[in-house]
């Protein structure tokens, strides 16, 4: 039995020819390896790409949507001032009348 054992060790351990494309098959390996790298670090870099579009374009959005609420806002002042300056001018003229007819 030892020798047996003794005899299936020194048999895979002995050397033997590759097979036929066996190199092929290895080059054809590493090459799919390679380019699955390759892959790997173009959609890596493509969904870094895509992000901070992402980012830059959601920024920009902010920005221009603080710039038109702000343009509004000072719209909506000047158009009050206006309206308290018109009801002002109103009032006073009715002052003047009030106290023209109790004199």
């Amino acid at each position: 039995m030892m020798d047996d054992l003794e005899r299936q060790i020194q048999q895979a351990l002995s050397k033997k020819e590759p097979s036929p494309f066996f190199e092929a098959r290895v080059l054809g390996a590493v090459k799919r390896r390679q380019q699955e790298r390759r892959a790997s670090a173009r959609m890596w870099w493509s969904g870094a790409i895509a992000a901070a579009l992402l980012a830059t374009t959601g920024s920009v959005w902010q920005y221009e949507r603080e710039v038109r609420e702000r343009a509004a806002g000072e719209q909506a002042k000047a158009q009050l001032e206006l309206a308290l300056k018109i009801a002002s001018v109103k009032l006073q003229r009715i002052s003047q009348k009030v106290e023209g007819i109790q004199q």
